[in-house]
């Protein structure tokens, strides 16, 4: 199977569960978003969305949404541990707690981000931005990055003692966007979110997945 990867946060977070996760081995194809390879004609016919990242099946078959892929690796990997859980409990507390950050931090996030309109170069056309959504969209983020401070009071993680693809989900599509564009997010004030972070920026698969992945990953 093959994975098109790409130096953007949807793509780190499929990396960063693939590194945690372990068990896996799969070719690599980057996509130059830059020059938005992938709203090409070439890459579309295997995304049609033009979305990245995208993994190709040995029989053909194209998973896009990186959910979706999170769930497939963790099924096939050999050996390791689940991060979705081992109990039915355990995975509806999973899936709970990757919503959240999903509806409530991640996609608002990119909203936010999007509907600067400094970033017209960057998309060509593909996307319109609404910069007065912005300020209301800053101040809900920051609601629920308030929220979540208050839900990590005496937890490692968000689920607890236990590490999840909730905390993947989070931090892998956030930490580009908290290091180039949405800053604001670790300001002083959160003290059990930045110190979260912090135990999040420290793990070895973090600093890895920063990087991208070769032309074959096999972990």
């Amino acid at each position: 199977m093959k994975i098109f990867d790409a130096p953007a946060p949807n793509p780190m977070a499929v990396r960063l569960f693939v590194l945690e996760r372990a068990g896996l081995e799969f070719d690599v194809e980057t996509i130059d978003i830059m020059s938005l390879q992938n709203r090409r004609l070439a890459y579309r016919k295997i995304n049609p969305r033009g979305e990245v990242p995208a993994l190709q099946l040995d029989n053909g078959a194209v998973i896009t949404e990186i959910t979706a892929m999170y769930e497939y690796f963790d099924e096939i990997a050999v050996g390791g541990t689940s991060l979705f859980g081992s109990s039915p409990e355990q995975r509806a507390e999973t899936r709970m707690w990757l919503r959240r950050m999903d509806l409530e931090i991640c996609q608002p996030v990119f909203a936010w981000f999007r509907n600067d309109p400094a970033t017209l170069d960057f998309y060509k056309g593909n996307r319109l931005p609404t910069p007065e959504a912005m300020v209301n969209q800053k101040v809900m983020i920051n609601q629920a990055l308030n929220m979540l401070d208050d839900q990590l009071e005496g937890k490692t993680w968000l689920y607890g003692d236990r590490f999840s693809a909730a905390d993947i989900h989070l931090y892998g599509l956030m930490k580009m966007m908290a290091m180039r564009a949405c800053e604001w997010m670790l300001l002083p004030g959160r003290e059990n979110f930045l110190a979260y972070w912090k135990r999040l920026d420290e793990r070895d698969a973090s600093k890895t997945a920063l990087k991208g992945f070769s032309a074959h990953v096999a972990v």
